[in-house]
């Protein structure tokens, strides 16, 4: 809600475009594979700038390839820094009075729901999910009990002043799933424990039951997360595709998720799909509490990217988020981040915005940051590596 000049923010763009390039050419070092990828994710930017008129999937893919080799810790610590402190300005400007905190009436009539400087409600929330993602995601091995209750309070307040019960949802169910997979690795430690003991006493090694469990567990994640994404996107594409207004099971599963399948219905019948994207206008609620075009909005990252940049890019997509989970599938802490990710995204268009989400760096960026750590998810670092079981 800061008033900009929109020449200073183009001037801004080309500033960060032309510094992005300079670290590719003047300071990165690729190998043959990785140049033809990098170079063909970049042609392939170009022609959806030019079919569909949007520039951003390029901005993204230049981006990622920049972060080559920048420790991937460093990345997001930055990122985490740079969101709470803009989001923090926002939310205070809106409650002295210096932007407008858009008040927007809840559909029962029930209350208000507030944005906080943001220019909608949502966009506050999903920016609250984010960093806290990514907190999770830099600090999981330092959480204790009162961090995932705070999280859950944190969860109360998104929903109580700024009813966004989706993102709610998701910000509970970060903290549950890390929540269970911190006891499980706690159980693991005592059992590590008591077989160095055994160990030290000349007895055989014993694998325990909960071991067991959780190095299945750290491989089902792993496969999951390579998965979550073309999964869960397809299935809103089909459940979007298929829905009417007279099926009830399909009209429910609509007014769960806040109309979301009718709008999508509404985006397909008009636009249809392309392979580079197409320019498909949209009207949401952001940024004023008057409109006068009618609403209409895609809130689905999969189905955002689909009609909007094509078959094309939203494949890429899916191809470096899998490359991702290949590349660090022993990092159980980013399969359960990519995991989450895949979930928010049927309901949030924010898969390929950087000021939301960080983890698309992970494809180029320096596995140095996740290495480091003292421990893994489930396990603990030795002298050559990680240790996934006694």
């Amino acid at each position: 809600m800061f008033p900009y000049s929109e020449m200073a923010f183009q001037i801004c763009l080309a500033l960060s475009v032309v510094a992005l390039a300079g670290k590719i050419f003047l300071f990165d070092v690729y190998t043959i594979k990785m140049l033809t990828a990098a170079a063909a994710m970049l042609a392939c930017g170009l022609f959806i700038a030019a079919a569909s008129g949007y520039l951003w999937p390029f901005l993204w893919i230049l981006t990622v390839i920049a972060a080559k080799d920048v420790p991937f810790g460093k990345i997001l610590r930055v990122h985490l820094l740079a969101g709470i402190v803009v989001v923090g300005l926002a939310f205070f400007a809106s409650l002295l009075g210096v932007v407008e905190n858009l008040a927007y009436p809840v559909a029962d009539g029930q209350g208000v729901r507030y944005s906080f400087g943001c220019i909608y409600t949502t966009d506050f929330a999903a920016h609250i999910f984010f960093m806290l993602l990514t907190a999770y995601y830099l600090y999981h091995e330092s959480l204790c009990w009162y961090h995932y209750i705070g999280t859950c309070m944190i969860a109360g307040m998104i929903y109580h002043y700024c009813n966004a019960k989706l993102d709610t949802i998701c910000i509970v169910l970060l903290a549950v799933v890390f929540g269970i997979c911190h006891i499980m690795r706690w159980q693991r430690g005592r059992e590590q424990t008591q077989t160095l003991a055994m160990e030290a006493g000349n007895m055989p090694s014993v694998l325990f039951k909960r071991t067991k469990t959780c190095l299945r567990l750290k491989k089902l994640f792993g496969k999951l997360a390579f998965i979550s994404l073309p999964v869960v996107s397809l299935a809103m594409y089909l459940l979007t595709s298929a829905y009417r207004e007279d099926n009830e099971f399909l009209e429910a599963v609509n007014l769960a998720i806040t109309e979301r399948l009718m709008m999508g219905k509404r985006g397909l019948e008009q636009f249809g799909l392309s392979l580079f994207g197409q320019n498909v206008p949209m009207e949401g609620m952001g940024g004023s509490l008057k409109h006068t075009k009618p609403y209409f909005f895609i809130d689905c990252s999969y189905l955002f990217i689909l009609l909007r940049y094509g078959i094309l890019f939203l494949g890429i997509v899916f191809i470096a988020y899998g490359v991702i989970c290949y590349k660090r599938r022993k990092d159980t802490a980013l399969m359960l981040v990519i995991l989450l990710l895949a979930v928010s995204s049927a309901i949030d268009q924010h898969l390929l915005e950087e000021a939301y989400n960080p983890f698309g760096y992970a494809l180029f960026a320096g596995m140095e940051g996740m290495a480091g750590r003292k421990r893994c998810f489930f396990g603990r670092q030795m002298d050559g590596g990680f240790e996934e079981g006694m």
